[in-house]
């Protein structure tokens, strides 16, 4: 082969592949950020981690052992970071708010208690990420869990 050829090759694979590695390589290193923040705040109610699931802006844990559910949330704006303790979970259901084509606009887990205020969290919404990819099967097995934990 000529040396043209393989520096035109090499040129051509740095250009289309570098920048999707490098995105690729930002994204994992923002959800280690977001894990290690919710592993902080799970430190801080002395739980463990020992489930979770990392979605877009988001993510969810659980500690098993002492109830407590992590959840967060990254924006533009702001973090949001929620910590529940399951123990007291009366009941939890899916919201899904579907438009006029029946397409899936958002979906939340809707955890209500007999003696606090019900916490919603956001799965998806349309404003935010405009196409769903696992979000309704994890929900679904966030659900399960739930349910199958209190």
């Amino acid at each position: 082969m000529d040396f043209s050829f393989i520096s035109i090759a090499i040129t051509l694979f740095v250009v289309c592949v570098l920048p999707f590695l490098l995105y690729s390589l930002k994204n994992n290193k923002k959800r280690k950020i977001r894990f290690l923040n919710l592993e902080k705040i799970a430190n801080q109610n002395n739980a463990v981690i020992h489930e979770k699931d990392i979605w877009n802006q988001s993510i969810i844990g659980i500690d098993n052992k002492n109830k407590m559910l992590f959840f967060s949330k990254s924006s533009d704006e702001f973090d949001k970071f929620i910590s529940v303790n399951i123990s007291d979970l009366h009941s939890c259901s899916i919201e899904k708010t579907v438009s006029n084509h029946k397409a899936i606009e958002k979906l939340e887990l809707e955890l209500k208690f007999a003696d606090k205020p019900t916490i919603v969290l956001e799965f998806f919404n349309i404003k935010v990420s405009r196409i769903i990819i696992n979000e309704l099967e994890l929900i679904q097995k966030w659900h399960k869990l739930l349910k199958i934990t209190t």
